[in-house]
């Protein structure tokens, strides 16, 4: 996809990942929509757009389809038709064991994270259907490939993002529609500083060693750009866990052995 001119609808586009995106959508020609819970938030990173970078701000809850389908009405207004929605909103919870986090906060999690990604299909993807173009964007994380302990209900969320992601790609080829699904490692963002002050409090010195590490999110908006111009299935940006991945995957692959039913497809 040839990205000048496109319009590109980016979740979570206040600040972090979303605002590198946006940076780099702009910095080829992309006409932008910053959609955020926070007005301020988007409203702050588009100031940080290059100048004369056609933009909309749209303050509104990923979790509310009604929210998406005034989203859309605004932005077709101005704009017109969406060619490229970026789910990347996305929300974490507090480290810990799974037993003990509330439902509510849970709840909270799969909402964002999960129901904010699929109101945001059911809101642009049939449209990019009919006009047989468009492209998606989902954030997962690489908690989506390598699930932690102590972060139990993202590292699901992130996993059901990825499942959808794949068999929404198989789906939407045969119409023209591109899916790429992100697997961002740490980065730079307000969602990444709450973890590490939740880190400090018990450890200080580890907490500091990996802000030091954190990506620049344009980075990634970069990588995000190059995928969709050439509809790349999968954006890896932190290559430092290919060997946890591989280490999954082949426990995974030496789990196959015999049916577990005698003779079964004999």
């Amino acid at each position: 996809m040839q990205i000048t001119d496109k319009v590109v609808f980016i979740t979570g586009g206040g600040g972090g990942i979303g605002g590198g995106m946006a940076q780099a959508f702009a910095e080829k020609g992309a006409r932008i929509v910053l959609a955020d819970i926070s007005f301020d938030h988007a409203q702050e990173q588009a100031a940080l757009l290059p100048s004369g970078t056609p933009v909309e701000i749209v303050s509104f809850d990923v979790t509310s389809l009604d929210s998406w389908v005034r989203a859309r009405s605004r932005v077709e207004e101005r704009f017109g038709i969406v060619d490229v929605l970026c789910n990347n909103a996305g929300v974490s919870a507090a480290f810990g064991p799974l037993i003990d986090m509330s439902s509510a906060e849970f709840e909270r999690v799969m909402a964002v994270n999960v129901t904010g990604v699929f109101n945001g299909v059911k809101t642009f993807v049939r449209g990019m259907v009919e006009t047989g173009s468009g492209h998606l964007v989902n954030t997962s994380s690489i908690n989506g490939l390598c699930p932690h302990g102590g972060s139990a209900a993202y590292s699901a969320s992130k996993f059901a993002v990825a499942g959808l992601s794949d068999a929404l790609r198989q789906e939407l080829a045969p119409a023209g529609v591109g899916v790429s699904t992100l697997f961002p490692g740490l980065t730079r963002s307000r969602m990444a500083e709450i973890t590490m002050e939740r880190l400090a409090e018990g450890d200080s010195s580890s907490a500091a060693r990996m802000r030091a590490r954190m990506m620049e999110p344009i980075w990634l908006g970069r990588a995000v750009v190059q995928a969709v111009e050439n509809n790349q299935p999968y954006i890896v940006s932190h290559p430092e866990f290919r060997a946890n991945l591989t280490q999954r995957t082949d426990e995974i692959l030496a789990a196959f052995g015999p049916p577990a039913q005698p003779g079964y497809g004999a």
